[in-house]
């Protein structure tokens, strides 16, 4: 078990180390190549980069949907009613409030007016949320109690990620190379390494890319293999590692591809989460609980 463990450090060791010095030199690359890279593979009718607009976001917009029925069942294990109320409430709102989010505010094929856009995920909000509680109403308790203290930490990364990403948007202020070309000129490009400092508009909010920084809160469930022992094998973990992996560099291209970002903003935009996921791992599970514990929560007896 020892050798294992020691295995398993030493590939997240040489994970991390690959995966900095590929982000590394790609940055050095962008500053010299982000607008040619863009000007040579750029096409807003390719198919590859309309596809990944739309479900590039999904691990990010399923988070709240995945952890509601997670919170929702894990009530009934506090005696006080108060609490427990109070849980199912807050886990029934999270799943109404992904869909919700997810249809109104994520990326979609074609046009949809405003007022039949709200209609429709107030709409998807009610049974998405129902069919999500549904379905956790089938999962076995023990596993719903293992996953409660990662539904948490899954908020806290899309949280922290999120709020991290739009400030350096903010600050940034990078001009979209899509608005480039709708003007006619590149005289609005300027280097990853400029702050400029923006003024709220979509325009001058390219970097970092939000899209490959929501895709990669998939490595959300890299934590999984931890949690459940039976998924917690060398093997394993590296396999969902390189397939998360893959899935992040995919969106990025396929950002580039759609004209919405340089390549500069999609490595900042996945690698800035990677490293908010990091961090949130070791503050949550660095002494290697995975499961809170009731009392901690309530200050109760755990029902029996």
């Amino acid at each position: 078990m020892q050798d294992t463990a020691i295995n398993r450090r030493k590939l997240y060791i040489i994970f991390n180390l690959v995966a900095f010095a590929c982000f590394a030199a790609l940055m050095a690359v962008a500053a010299f190549y982000d607008l040619a890279l863009s000007k040579a593979i750029g096409d807003r009718s390719n198919l590859f980069g309309i596809f990944f607009e739309v479900v590039g976001e999904s691990p990010s917009y399923l988070v709240l949907p995945v952890v509601s029925p997670i919170i929702f069942y894990n009530a009934r294990n506090f005696d006080n009613k108060n609490i427990r109320i109070t849980l199912r409430v807050i886990g029934a709102l999270l799943g109404w409030i992904g869909y919700f989010v997810w249809m109104f505010s994520g990326s979609k094929p074609g046009k949809i007016d405003i007022p039949g856009n709200t209609v429709f995920a107030v709409f998807v909000g009610f049974v998405g949320g129902a069919f999500g509680l549904w379905v956790g109403s089938m999962i076995d308790k023990k596993i719903m109690d293992r996953l409660l203290k990662w539904a948490f930490f899954a908020i806290a990364v899309m949280l922290a990620s999120l709020i991290v990403i739009q400030a350096m948007k903010w600050i940034w202020g990078r001009m979209r190379y899509r608005d480039m070309q709708a003007a006619g000129n590149y005289d609005g490009f300027t280097p990853w390494y400029k702050v400029n400092i923006g003024n709220g508009k979509e325009t001058y909010k390219s970097f970092p890319s939000g899209h490959t920084s929501s895709a990669a809160n998939i490595f959300i469930i890299v934590v999984l293999c931890d949690i459940f022992p039976k998924w917690n094998k060398l093997k394993v973990r590296a396999l969902v590692n390189a397939l998360c992996t893959l899935f992040v560099c995919v969106v990025a291209i396929s950002r580039v591809v759609n004209c919405a970002h340089f390549l500069s903003d999609t490595l900042v935009g996945g690698y800035v989460t990677y490293l908010i996921f990091v961090i949130m791992r070791y503050a949550f599970f660095s002494k290697g609980k995975y499961i809170y514990e009731i009392k901690e929560l309530s200050g109760e007896e755990q029902s029996s």
